[in-house]
Formats: structure tokens, sequence, C-alpha cells
């Protein structure tokens, strides 16, 4: 991934306030809002990419002669290379990783790409 630039760099109010970003709060509701982490870790997931939440679904998408739209296998799967080398930069537990990398997922599922992580029982 690249470095980015100061004026380049996302932040959780931003974040929280994008269509995809309030899609994915909605239908994957908090127990505790007050203390969702959420927004900012979609946002230093952007920060590390490079790219916004929108441009992170439509890179997992194909348009399709007819219009439609469907997964793409090469951006879900460059995708989920970029999960894994966020999570892995962190330098996170097994089970803290885990959960990082599952929640972001969580985000790019609810927002219609159907992405799965490495199983997490070795």
């Amino acid at each position: 991934m690249s470095v980015l630039e100061p004026s380049c760099l996302f932040d959780a109010e931003e974040m929280a306030a994008t269509v995809t970003v309030q899609r994915w709060m909605e239908k994957a509701s908090a127990t505790d809002p007050a203390r969702d982490t959420r927004p900012m870790e979609i946002a230093d997931f952007c920060n590390f990419t490079g790219n916004g939440p929108d441009e992170l679904v439509k890179s997992c998408m194909l348009t399709t002669k007819d219009g439609l739209q469907k997964i793409s296998i090469k951006g879900r799967r460059a995708m989920q290379e970029s999960i894994e080398a966020f999570v892995a930069e962190r330098g996170l537990s097994r089970h803290e990783a885990i959960v990082l990398g599952n929640r972001l997922r969580s985000f790019l599922i609810h927002n219609g790409v159907f992405i799965q992580g490495p199983a997490s029982i070795r």
C-alpha cells in the first residue's frame, strides 16, 4: 500500500457520515453504540489502503455489459490480502486479529460483497 499524504487521511467522523458505513452500522448494530470502534477501524483501514469506504466496496465489484453488478473474484482476493496485511501490521494477538479482520469483512458483507476470512480454528 502507498504512503498517504496528510490531505488523504480519513477520520472516524468522516467514516460515520458515509452511506456505506451508515448501512453497516445499522445492519450490524452494536450493543453499546457509545463504545463502538467500527468507524475508527474502518478509518484506519481506509488510511492503510488509501481508499474511502465507497471505493473499498467498488473495488470488489464488476459491472457487466448488461449494467448489472457482480462480485469481482480478483477484487475480493485483493481486498482479503489488504485486510490480512492491515491486521498483521497491527501486531495483535491471534484472537484480536481475527476479530478485527472479521469486522472489516463485515463492512463489506453488509455492503453486498460476500467475503470470508480464513478459518479461525487451526
